[in-house]
Formats: C-alpha cells, sequence, structure tokens
C-alpha cells in the first residue's frame, strides 16, 4: 500500500526526479485537490490563507551572528527559595531522605509512582514546609538588614522579592462595592525593566543594610548567600531569565503589492476510530505537506530526505495517527488563539498563563486561564515569534488532514499550551511553575487567589527553551517531581554551537535532549552537542536551499506574519501568511514530543518505558562525519585526526526515524501506562 501511494503521490509531480521541486508538489497537490486529477474525491478551493508561507534563505553573512551567546541576567531584587517539601513527605513516609531520592530519581527498578503516598499527605507536607520556610526566610533577612516580600508559590518555591514596595499596578482596581474591577487592556510599557546581567560579584564581609538599599544587585547576590549558607532550604537561587531556543533571524519587510487572498474553503478531518486513532490509507490532504521534509522518510531517492524523522511512513505503514488521551504540554509562548487553525481546533487543550509579571506578560494581567500569546518581542524593533504557535503545530495542535496549511506529527493528541514565556523572554520561577502545573502536581494562583487546577496532566513536557547556566535547582527539583510521576520531559539542546552541558535545561537529569539535523541529515550548524545530548531531530537551516526551490530548508508551521509572505502556487507576494520557517532545537524538540505521542498512543507505556521504546525502535545511527563541523563554529569540539580545522561534536544515539517504528506495538507491561 506504501508503495502504491508513492506512485500516486509522485505522478502528480512534474516528474519523478530525486529532488522534487517543492513549489511544484503544492501546485499538483491543490489541483488534485481541486477535482484536476483522477483521484481526487471533491473539489476543494484552497485559498491563499490556507497555503501561503513566509520565510527566506538568508545570508551565510548573518550565520556567526546567531551563534553569539547572549549574556546571563536575573531579575533584579527576585530570590527563589524551595521549601523542604520532599523531606517533610519523606519523613511522613517513614523514609530517610537518601532512600526518598533514590525513589523520586527511579534509581535501582524503583520509581515514586510505584510508592503509595497519600495525596493529603503530599499537601499537608507542603503547607509545613512553606510555612516553615517563609519563617526561616523572614528571620534571614532581618539579619542581614534588608526587607522583602515573601510569597508562596503552588508547590513548595517560596519567592522573596526585595525591590522597594511602591503602589504596584499589577493590582486590580477597587470598586465602589470592595470588590476587584475587570483588568484594564493591554497597554505594555515601551520598556520591561531590564535584567541584570551576572557579573560574578560576591557578597563582602561586613556589608551594611545601607550598602544593600543602594544597590539591587549586591542586596540580591547577599540574600541568595545567606540564604544558602542558613541550610534551612532546599535551593536559593535568582530569578533567572530564560530565553527560546532558537534563532531570531531579521525578516524582510512586508511586501507592497500583496495578492488577494481566494475563497475560504477546506476539508474536514476524518473520524476518529474508538481509542482516538484514524486508520489512514493515504498521507493527509493539507496542501503544504510537501514542503515538510522533515516528516518524510529518511532517505535519497523521490519522496524521501536525507534528514527526515519518518513520520509519514509511520502514519501509513503503522496506521496509527494518535490518540487525544495522550496530552504534551507545551512551556512557551502560548499560542496564538486568533490564528485560523487554533480557533476551533480540537486538538487544542485547556491552558494557562504563569506569567506572574503584568510588563513581561502584556496582556492587562498576571495568572489566568487565558493561553494567548500576547507577544514576546523586546523593544520597538522586530516582531513577535509566535514560538509557541510554530512548536504546538509540530506536536499537532493544530489538527491534519484538513485541507489547510501544514500537518502535524500526531493527526490526534491533546496540546496543552502553557504560556511561560512573553515579552523579552521568560522567568525561572513562571517555567517552574509550569513544569508543575503541567504535570498537574500543583495548581496556578491567580492574584485573587483563585485557584487553576490542570484536570488532565501530560504525560510529556515539550519545553523549547534554553539559558546559558548551570540547572536551576529549582528547575531540577520540578523535573524530578514530574518525572517520578511518569511524565516525560523533552528539551531542546540550545542553538549556540557549543558544549550542551552549559545550557539548562539541557544540562538537567531525567531530560531527552534533542539537537538539530538538517534537511540533509547533518548535524546542524548552530545545535549544542556533547554527551548530553540524547538524539537529533529536524530543526531545519535557513540558511541552506537544497532542494533549489527558493525557500529555506527550514522547518514550516504554524506562526503568522506579514513579512515576506509566498504563495506557493501563484508564486507570488501574499499580504499575511499563517505559516513560517524556523530553525533551531526548538523545532527539533516537537518532532520528538510529537513522536514519544504516537508511540504512548501505539504502545501505552509511560515515562522511562516510553523514552527506552522510542530509543530502541525509531532511532537510526548518524554517520560520524555526519556530526562533524569546522572547529571555528564547534567550540571545545573534538578535533578529528587527518581532517585539519574539522570537529567532531558527539550528536547522541542518532536520528529520530519513525519508520523503524512502524510495525505492531509492543505489549505493555502490567500496570504500564497510563
Amino acid at each position: 500500500m506504501l508503495r502504491a501511494h508513492r506512485s500516486l503521490r509522485y505522478a502528480m509531480a512534474l516528474a519523478p526526479i530525486l529532488a522534487l521541486a517543492a513549489c511544484d508538489q503544492v501546485t499538483a497537490i491543490l489541483d488534485q485537490m481541486r477535482g484536476g486529477g483522477k483521484t481526487a474525491p471533491a473539489a476543494i478551493e484552497i485559498s491563499v490563507d490556507a497555503r501561503a508561507v513566509a520565510g527566506a534563505v538568508q545570508p551565510a553573512s548573518l550565520m556567526d551572528q546567531t551563534l553569539a551567546v547572549p549574556p546571563v541576567s536575573y531579575v533584579p531584587g527576585e530570590v527563589l527559595v524551595g521549601a523542604k517539601v520532599a523531606q517533610e513527605v519523606a519523613e511522613a513516609q517513614g523514609l530517610s531522605m537518601q532512600a526518598f531520592s533514590r525513589l523520586v530519581a527511579g534509581e535501582g527498578g524503583g520509581a515514586l509512582e510505584g510508592l503509595d503516598i497519600d495525596p493529603k499527605v503530599v499537601e499537608a507536607a507542603t503547607t509545613e514546609a512553606t510555612d516553615a520556610a517563609k519563617r526561616n526566610a523572614e528571620t534571614v533577612l532581618r539579619r542581614l538588614g534588608v526587607r522583602g516580600e515573601i510569597d508562596v508559590n503552588p508547590g513548595g518555591v517560596v519567592k522573596i522579592d526585595l525591590t522597594p514596595q511602591t503602589a504596584s499596578p499589577t493590582q486590580l482596581p477597587i470598586g465602589p462595592d470592595g470588590a476587584p474591577q475587570a483588568a484594564p487592556e493591554a497597554t505594555p510599557p515601551a520598556d520591561l525593566p531590564e535584567a541584570l546581567p551576572e557579573t560574578g560579584l560576591r557578597c563582602p564581609r561586613g556589608v551594611t543594610p545601607e550598602q544593600l538599599q543602594a544597590d539591587i544587585a549586591l542586596a540580591t547576590q547577599c540574600a541568595v548567600e545567606r540564604l544558602r549558607a542558613s541550610r534551612q532550604f532546599e535551593f536559593a537561587e535568582k530569578n533567572y531569565v530564560v530565553d527560546l531556543s532558537f534563532d531570531r533571524i531579521p525578516w524582510p519587510k512586508p511586501p507592497s503589492a500583496p495578492t488577494t487572498p481566494g475563497k475560504p474553503g477546506g476539508a474536514p478531518a476524518p473520524s476518529p476510530a474508538p481509542g482516538g486513532a484514524v486508520q489512514p490509507i493515504s498521507l493527509p490532504n493539507d496542501p503544504l505537506l510537501p514542503l515538510q521534509w522533515d516528516f518524510r522518510p529518511r532517505g535519497a531517492g523521490p519522496g524521501q530526505s536525507p534528514g527526515g524523522a519518518g513520520f509519514e511512513t509511520f502514519w501509513l505503514a503503522a496506521k496509527q495517527v494518535g490518540s487525544r488521551d495522550v496530552r504534551v504540554a507545551v512551556i512557551d509562548t502560548g499560542v496564538d488563539l486568533t490564528h485560523p487553525d487554533f480557533k476551533a481546533s480540537v486538538n487544542l487543550g485547556k491552558g494557562v498563563d504563569l506569567i506572574a509579571n503584568w510588563d513581561r506578560a502584556g496582556d492587562g494581567g498576571g495568572v489566568d486561564a487565558d493561553p494567548n500569546d500576547a507577544g514576546d518581542k523586546c523593544g520597538a524593533v522586530g516582531e513577535n515569534s509566535f514560538h509557541g504557535s510554530h512548536v504546538a503545530g509540530t506536536v499537532g495542535a493544530a489538527g491534519t488532514n484538513k485541507a489547510r496549511g501544514i500537518a502535524g506529527g500526531a493527526w490526534n493528541v491533546t496540546v496543552i499550551p502553557v504560556r511561560a514565556l512573553g515579552r523579552c523572554g521568560g522567568e525561572l520561577e513562571d517555567i517552574v511553575n509550569g513544569i508543575r502545573w503541567a504535570a498537574g502536581l500543583a495548581p496556578a494562583e491567580t492574584e485573587t487567589g483563585q485557584l487553576i487546577v490542570n484536570q488532565a496532566p501530560a504525560d510529556i513536557i515539550n519545553m523549547s527553551l534554553s539559558v546559558p547556566i548551570a540547572c536551576p535547582a529549582s528547575m531540577q527539583a520540578a523535573i524530578d517531581a514530574v518525572s517520578a510521576r511518569g511524565v516525560v520531559v523533552v528539551v531542546a539542546a540550545g542553538n549556540k554551537a557549543s558544549p550542551a552541558g552549559g545550557f539548562a535545561p539541557a544540562n538537567c537529569r531525567n531530560v531527552v535532549v534533542v539537537g538539530a539535523n538538517d534537511a540533509q541529515g547533518r548535524m546542524a550548524f548552530y545545535s549544542n552537542f556533547g554527551p548530553e545530548v540524547t538524539l537529533l531531530a529536524p530543526g531545519g537551516d535557513l540558511f541552506a536551499d537544497t532542494d533549489k526551490d527558493g525557500r529555506p530548508d527550514g522547518v514550516l508551521s504554524t506562526r503568522t506574519t506579514r513579512a515576506d509572505c509566498f504563495d506557493p502556487e501563484t508564486k507570488t507576494a501574499a499580504a499575511v501568511c499563517y505559516y513560517s520557517y524556523l530553525q533551531g532545537t526548538s523545532m527539533a524538540a516537537p518532532h520528538v514530543s510529537a513522536a514519544l505521542a504516537l508511540l504512548k498512543a501505539q504502545n501505552r507505556v509511560s515515562g522511562k518505558q516510553l523514552v527506552d521504546l522510542m530509543m530502541t525502535r525509531a532511532v537510526s545511527a548518524v554517520p560520524a562525519d555526519m556530526c562533524e563541523a569546522p572547529c571555528d563554529r564547534a567550540k571545545r569540539a573534538t578535533p578529528v585526526p587527518g581532517k585539519p580545522g574539522i570537529c567532531l561534536r558527539q550528536c547522541g544515539a542518532g536520528m529520530l526515524d519513525l519508520a523503524r517504528a512502524a510495525q505492531a506495538p509492543v505489549t505493555p507491561a502490567a500496570g504500564a501506562g497510563r
């Protein structure tokens, strides 16, 4: 059946040549869907807005610019401390902390999910530990000679704010009846208060309260050091600013003479079979699928791509496209709910906005149940990335086989948008809260005290973000907690052509670290590398056009823009487009998350069992020379003997290749899966 389907697909192209012109493929498929081909089931009008794409091949002169490592920065005056919740739970269970830690880490064949812990015990332990943390923090600050506002996040993270307490615009105005009024419309300030760069400052002996009051950086550092020295907390650290793990390459100006959009059209997605799985007999009818080299079978022949991850083969041969009871949380910028593919998508679950700082959120509010992406651009220059929408689209949030736009990796899946990154990046506090909320371990709390509980905890968490620091203790504690419950955490390796060990969360434990490969199957020039990398997946390359179609070899997904919009059928400019090419390990990670979702739907296993299944059945070896790069673009990589100027980058166990898993499902062990 697969062979017959391929013959049909290539007959629609002008010629079965080695590298088909992608734009001509799009035109052919559009003709078929309008009724011009013999096999078209019905005539479908594909409007410009359902097929136009954005992205241009970038000049090589910008490559080095993308590899510059940004300075580490933090929110001045904010310190995160961890209540000793784990110790309280261990004591309540009659375990030593050492034994409890081994269970959390899944060592010795055990896991915390196999330990019968009453949720009420955890709730009581969390309350007791956080109350103690607040009291102890107040004592430390008093001895230091500074004052701070102390807030408790659900899950045991305590935030200390050392900045002067003034009338805050983040408080809802109180009406005549004494009740909070509705939040004002979003009016983000011109500039978000600047984060401070990490300078290596240390707290001097004999520091005075007057010195601390005059210098917020010094006060922050001294508070961290004194809190750590007290040994009364699980951790104490600054509230670091985290960036997205993709390249913000400047786009050209919008076209001056756009085309006129055609009539809207589209076909409904097929009805799912019992359990949520569609039994596909052909590739999906999404018109931009021919531009998605990342989903093709791996190979050099027609209809294949050397860098493809084999999704098409899996859909057809395994007859498995996922299940909506498999949930993937995307901790990111949220999703653009105005995007036509997200407005009524059954694959998009209930999400949350966890950005507490109103200025960073830019939507006129703090924590709430609205995960809409209100923007993340920094300053007046540039445009919003809609990064979370792009990532979610690759996983499958927009739906597939709908005669519109792109296909997603999992046709049926529930994507849970968790908004934790906003203007100029995100804060560690919000990301940590997002990890715990996504797994259902802790509710979100609004400024009015309302609790937002995740009633459908994620099976997989995707974090396409990066910061060049050691793994923060707060982040590691959250990852350990969700991993102990069988949740798989997938993270991007980072995009600075550097050792991944210098970037969080890639250097955290209990994560699947995804590096990027390009359309030629090589480790992408920007991808971080090293022993931390678990595997490679398609991340693209905006500086290459290996199939000579005039479009870059980036990853195409859902992202709205008015810059460089192009209609692949008429080969003319378009006014707006909802699909864009991006590159980065940010784009690679959701391919792995989608693959895990498909494998879970197929095999009904979770946690480490699910990861092991992927690594043994859905990964292909990569020749060593495909992981080589010029040494001047691979910092601290290993020189290759006999190849002057060439270095070898450790690139994991191989490339994601779902075609290898297109076989009968594995029989799950007793009790496996959820």
